[in-house]
């Protein structure tokens, strides 16, 4: 079925809402202008200012629109394929407890070092991220209600893609939740956790870009490996709620299916996108 066609007000919003992502996110919203959004849409202005007779529609209007078009892209094939590798390369080992736990440590150490980078340098969860602290400094209103309730949303969002990603994870590495999380609920715990260290460091490195590495054995892996302190941190924070399942039995049929789990998947720590 085809999209109905943009209305003049949607293609002024949307001009403003592509400035946001050429420019970025100023503090007050000061850059966010109507005549600029006008000169880019082809709407004339007599018409703009039909749709939008006061600022604060359309800064509502804008702001609401960057919130909803925020995703985050999912994990790139070349991570992807260097976890498919390093399983493949050592799927004897999965058949006792310490491989196996070289391959998990391994695998989320690939992958939360790709999804960090990914995120601190996209623009448009930079954008983002500043429209959270932007929304902080407007003054108590209809504006400030608005905007608060898409960003809930959005986090909402994000935290239960998260969980839905999370709680897929017990079958493909053999573990459970730390007790007393578990179910659904545990996994959104965890879900909230994550999310907010991963904004947290993310904010951290636009500040102050941190490049440091060093080589280390860590998490029970049997593996020596290249760590940067936010991949260490997000793999500790990872394994913090995860734990082996003492209850599960590694026999070969087991194993082989892990491994074929492993070689088949789409992503291990995935990134949010918001529901559409």
């Amino acid at each position: 079925m085809p999209r109905p066609r943009p209305t003049a007000g949607d293609r002024v919003v949307q001009a403003a809402v592509r400035r946001i992502h050429e420019r970025g996110v100023s503090v007050g919203l000061d850059g966010i202008s109507i005549e600029d959004a006008i000169a880019t849409s082809g709407v004339s202005r007599a018409t703009a200012y039909r749709h939008w007779p006061s600022r604060a529609d359309f800064l509502r209007a804008v702001l609401v629109q960057t919130v909803r078009e925020t995703r985050l892209d999912p994990e790139g094939s070349e991570e992807i394929d260097a976890i498919r590798a390093f399983v493949n390369d050592r799927r004897e080992e999965a058949a006792t407890a310490a491989g196996r736990r070289t391959i998990v440590v391994e695998s989320l150490r690939i992958a939360v070092d790709a999804d960090f980078r990914r995120l601190a340098s996209s623009r448009e969860w930079t954008d983002y991220l500043a429209l959270r602290a932007t929304c902080t400094s407007l003054p108590p209103g209809e504006l400030r209600d608005t905007v608060t309730s898409e960003i809930a949303a959005a986090e909402r969002g994000f935290a239960m893609h998260r969980a839905s990603v999370y709680s897929r994870l017990p079958d493909l590495m053999g573990y459970r939740l730390v007790p007393p999380l578990a179910g659904q609920s545990g996994f959104e715990v965890m879900a909230d956790a994550m999310g907010a260290l991963m904004t947290g460091l993310v904010v951290r490195a636009s500040v102050a870009p941190d490049r440091t590495t060093f080589r280390a054995t860590a998490f029970g892996s049997s593996l020596a490996a290249e760590w940067t302190r936010t991949s260490y941190a997000l793999v500790a924070a990872f394994l913090s709620f995860l734990e082996p399942d003492p209850e599960l039995e590694w026999t070969g049929e087991r194993v082989r299916a892990a491994v074929a789990a492993f070689e088949t998947l789409t992503a291990v720590v995935q990134s949010p996108r918001r529901p559409r």
